[in-house]
C-alpha cells in the first residue's frame, strides 16, 4: 500500500507540474482568422443562409422587447398612474392609456413567445446539419488516415476532437453568434433609446464601462487558460480510462482495481480543482460587476429621482432608467466574455480543420486490380516510417509466385510488419516498387486491392456483436451460406453449432466470451469469406498453447493452398512447411531458401532452429 501511495504521490506532482504548465503554456492559434471563418462558412454554414438569416432577424426583433418593456413601464408611470402628478388618479379616469399600455404588452409577449420559437426551430435545424457534416467528415478522415498518424495520436483526444470540439464549433456558429449580434444590436438601440429619453443620465451609466472592462480583462484571462487546462486535464484522463477498462483482463490479473480507482479519482480530483477555481473566479467577476451595478444603479436613482423632483425628468423616465440599466450592462458583459473566449474557439476550429487537412495514407490511385493471380514482386524497395529517421527496409527485392507460401522471419523490428504494411499499401515506398501481377501499387485503388489482399493480425480484433456479424464484417453482403462455408474452411463451424443461438450468438466485447484459438479461427473465416488471392498471416499461433497452435497450423496449411501465402512466423514448424522462406534482419534480406538450405547455414534461421529442437 505505501508503494502505491508513494507512486500516486510522485504522479500527483507530476499533474500538478503539468496543470501549471498548461496553465502558462495554453494553446495559441495559429492560423488566418479569415480563412478558417471563410471555410467554415462556404463549406458547412452558406447552404443554410436562408434559416440563419430567420434566425438572426427574429433574435433582432426580440432583443428590442426589454427596451419596449422598459418604454412600456415609463408610459404606465408617467401616463396611467402619473406618479408625478400628485394625486391619486383612478382607472376609469386613464382607461384609454391603460387599454393601449395593455395591449403594448401583450403585444411584445406575443411577439417574444413567437420569435422564440422561430429562432430556436431554425438554430436547431442548423447547429445539428453542422454536427452530423463535420462528425461524419472528421469520421471519414479517421478512416483513410494511415495506421502511424494512430500510433502518434491518443484515442480519447481524437474522440474529443470528434465529439467536443465539433460541439463548440456548433454553439459558436449559431446560438453564440447569433446572441453576440442581438447583444451588439440590443446595446446600440438600447444607447439610442436611452440617449433619447435622456442624455445626460445615459452618458453617466456609459462612464462606467470602463470600470467593467478592467473588471473583466483581469479575470477572464485566467479563466480561459484554466479552461483549456481543464479540457487537456479531462482529456488525458479519459484516454487513460478508456486504455485500461479495454485492458480489464490485465488489471485484475496483476490485482490493481484499487490502484487504478486511486489513479482515477486522483485526476478527477485535480479536475475538480481546477474546475473549482474557474467557478471562484465567475463568482468574483459576477460579485465585481454587481459592485459596479449597484454603485452605478444608485447613482442613478438618486441623481434621477433629485432631477425629478426639479422637473427635469419625470418620474416614468427614472424608472425607464432603472429597467435599462441591467440590459446595457448584461450585453457589456456577454460582449467582454466573448472577446476573451474567441481566441479559444479559433484554437478549436482550426484543430479540426488540421485533423481534416491532415495528409491521407496514400495516394488514392485509379487502377482496380481484377483477374488476380497472386504474385507479389518488391524491386529495391526503401521504406522509413514518418518521423523517423531510420530506415524499416533498405533495398529490399524477391518476388513470390502465385500459390507460393512463403515465411518472413527475423528478430524483432527486423521489417517483416512493414512488409505487410506495404503490400497492403497502408504506406507507399520512398524508393522502389512493391507490385501485384506487375501493377505497381502505387498506382492501384488500395480498396480494389484490399479486396484480394487480406491481413490476418497476430492479435485479432473481435468486435462486440454477433458470430456473424465478425465473419462479414470484410463483405457485408455475404450469404449465409457462404458464411458458414467460411467458418467451415476455419474450422468452427462445428464450435459454432454449439453456442446458444449458433451464429447470432453475441461474443462480448474484444470477444470475451472466446478462447484464443476461437478468436483466431474467427478472424481466419472473416478473411476466407472475402476470398483473397493473397493471405497475409501475422504469427497468427505465437500467443497460443501447443496443442491449439498445432491445429491451427493444419488448418492454415489447408487454407494456404493455391493461395499465395506469406507468413511472418517465428515457429520452425510453421515455416519447414512453406515453399520458400525469407529472412530479415535491420531492414535487409540476409537469407532466403527452403527449410533444407537454411538449416546448416550459419544465420539468424539456424540459432532459431537450434533454440528449438534444443526445447
Amino acid at each position: 500500500m505505501s508503494r502505491i501511495r508513494r507512486i500516486l504521490h510522485a504522479q500527483r506532482l507530476r499533474i500538478d507540474h503539468l496543470i501549471d504548465v498548461l496553465l502558462y503554456d495554453t494553446e495559441s492559434y495559429d492560423g488566418r482568422v479569415s480563412e478558417d471563418l471563410g471555410r467554415l462558412w462556404r463549406n458547412y454554414l452558406a447552404s443554410h443562409r436562408g434559416r440563419l438569416l430567420i434566425a438572426f432577424l427574429v433574435t433582432l426583433v426580440w432583443s428590442t422587447h426589454a427596451y419596449i418593456f422598459a418604454l412600456a413601464t415609463q408610459y404606465l408611470v408617467d401616463n396611467v398612474i402619473q406618479l408625478g402628478s400628485g394625486r391619486v388618479v383612478t382607472l376609469e379616469e386613464n382607461w384609454d392609456a391603460f387599454v393601449q399600455w395593455a395591449a403594448l404588452v401583450l403585444g411584445t409577449w406575443t411577439m417574444v413567445t413567437v420569435t422564440q420559437w422561430i429562432r430556436s426551430q431554425a438554430i436547431l435545424h442548423v447547429g445539428q446539419s453542422l454536427v452530423y457534416q463535420l462528425r461524419t467528415e472528421l469520421h471519414e478522415k479517421l478512416q483513410k488516415l494511415h495506421v502511424g498518424f494512430f500510433e502518434r495520436q491518443e484515442t480519447g483526444k481524437l474522440m474529443s476532437r470528434v465529439l467536443e470540439d465539433v460541439w463548440v464549433i456548433r454553439e459558436w456558429s449559431t446560438t453564440h453568434a447569433i446572441n453576440i449580434s442581438a447583444a451588439v444590436f440590443q446595446l446600440v438601440i438600447g444607447t439610442a433609446v436611452a440617449l433619447a429619453v435622456n442624455w445626460k443620465l445615459t452618458l453617466m451609466i456609459l462612464a462606467t464601462l470602463p470600470f467593467y472592462y478592467l473588471a473583466f480583462s483581469m479575470i477572464r484571462p485566467t479563466i480561459r487558460r484554466l479552461s483549456i487546462a481543464i479540457r487537456r486535464v479531462n482529456a488525458g484522463m479519459y484516454a487513460r480510462s478508456q486504455e485500461r477498462i479495454g485492458a480489464i483482463g490485465l488489471v485484475k490479473a496483476f490485482d490493481q482495481e484499487r490502484r487504478e480507482t486511486l489513479n482515477f479519482r486522483q485526476r478527477m480530483q485535480n479536475s475538480v480543482r481546477l474546475t473549482m477555481r474557474v467557478v471562484n473566479l465567475q463568482g468574483a467577476m459576477v460579485a465585481l460587476s454587481g459592485i459596479i451595478t449597484a454603485a452605478t444603479t444608485g447613482i442613478v436613482i438618486y441623481t434621477g429621482f433629485t432631477w425629478a423632483q426639479i422637473g427635469t425628468l419625470t418620474v416614468g423616465e427614472v424608472v425607464f432608467f432603472i429597467n435599462v440599466m441591467p440590459r446595457l450592462f448584461m450585453q457589456i458583459s456577454t460582449l467582454s466574455t466573448v472577446f476573451v473566449q474567441i481566441q479559444a474557439v479559433f484554437v478549436v476550429i482550426k484543430r479540426v480543420f488540421n485533423l481534416l487537412d491532415e495528409e491521407e495514407s496514400v495516394r488514392p490511385g485509379s487502377l482496380s486490380l481484377d483477374g488476380v493471380k497472386g504474385s507479389v514482386h518488391f524491386d529495391h524497395v526503401n521504406f522509413g516510417y514518418p518521423g523517423q529517421s531510420d530506415h524499416a527496409l533498405h533495398d529490399v527485392s524477391f518476388y513470390i509466385n502465385p500459390g507460393e507460401r512463403v515465411a518472413l522471419m527475423g528478430p524483432s523490428g527486423a521489417g517483416k510488419s512493414t512488409v505487410f504494411n506495404l503490400i497492403l499499401r497502408f504506406y507507399d515506398p520512398q524508393r522502389g516498387t512493391v507490385a501485384i501481377d506487375g501493377i505497381n501499387l502505387v498506382n492501384a485503388d488500395p480498396r480494389s486491392l484490399r479486396r484480394h489482399a487480406v491481413l490476418v493480425q497476430q492479435e485479432p480484433v473481435v468486435f462486440s456483436g454477433t458470430v456473424a456479424e465478425n465473419i462479414t464484417y470484410g463483405r457485408d453482403e455475404a450469404t449465409a451460406t457462404q458464411i458458414m462455408d467460411a467458418a467451415r474452411q476455419a474450422e468452427l463451424h462445428d464450435f459454432i453449432m454449439t453456442l446458444p443461438v449458433k451464429y447470432e450468438t453475441e461474443v462480448g466485447q474484444n470477444g470475451v466470451s472466446l478462447s484464443g484459438g476461437q478468436k483466431q479461427r474467427l478472424a481466419l473465416a472473416t478473411a476466407l469469406l472475402t476470398t483473397p488471392e493473397i493471405l497475409l498471416l501475422d504469427d497468427t499461433t505465437s500467443a497460443l498453447d501447443a496443442e491449439t497452435e498445432a491445429k491451427i497450423r493444419a488448418t492454415l496449411n489447408k487454407v494456404m493452398v493455391n493461395r499465395t501465402s506469406i507468413v511472418i512466423t517465428q515457429r520452425i514448424a510453421t515455416a519447414r512447411s512453406c515453399d520458400r522462406i525469407i529472412v530479415l534482419e535491420q531492414g535487409r534480406i540476409v537469407q532466403q531458401g527452403t527449410h533444407d538450405e537454411l538449416k546448416d547455414q550459419e544465420g539468424f534461421y539456424k540459432r532459431v532452429l537450434t533454440q528449438q529442437e534444443s526445447i
